[in-house]
């Protein structure tokens, strides 16, 4: 059982179905979730909110796809872990995701225990690495 009662996941998907999979994935883990649906309110929650420790990306959201606001989000020199977890599965998606900064990247739908495995690999770290557009030149 895992105890992340002190650590804050920001929960980044549009469709209410695929947050609620999520919640009842992470009720148990006792982490406080944020649920945002579009990515103009999520990177301005990001630039307002210090205490996030994770999140979960889905790349198809509205205003703002996912990819974009990671770039953004490691624009602002934030670390926080981006797990991307998307529908889509093509090599050239997965390549977009890492170099916009995305530390890890899944595939729905999420086996609960693939879920919660890399959550933990992160939680139970001490540093963040991330690939930046950079390491691609």
């Amino acid at each position: 059982m895992h105890d992340w009662d002190e650590k804050t996941i920001l929960i980044v998907e549009d469709d209410e179905a695929n947050y609620l999979y999520f919640k009842s994935l992470l009720k148990r883990t006792g982490a406080n979730l944020i649920w945002e649906k579009n990515g103009h309110e999520t990177l301005k929650l990001i630039r307002e909110n210090n205490e996030i420790d994770l999140i979960l990306m889905d790349v198809l959201i509205p205003f703002i796809n996912g990819i974009e606001v990671t770039r953004e989000i490691r624009k602002q020199k934030n670390t926080t872990p981006v797990i991307i977890i998307t529908a889509y599965t093509s090599k050239e998606i997965r390549e977009k995701c890492f170099i916009a900064g995305c530390n890890e990247f899944l595939t729905k739908p999420v086996l609960p225990n693939k879920l919660i495995k890399v959550i933990s690999k992160y939680f139970y770290q001490s540093r963040h690495t991330y690939i930046t557009e950079e390491s691609f030149l």
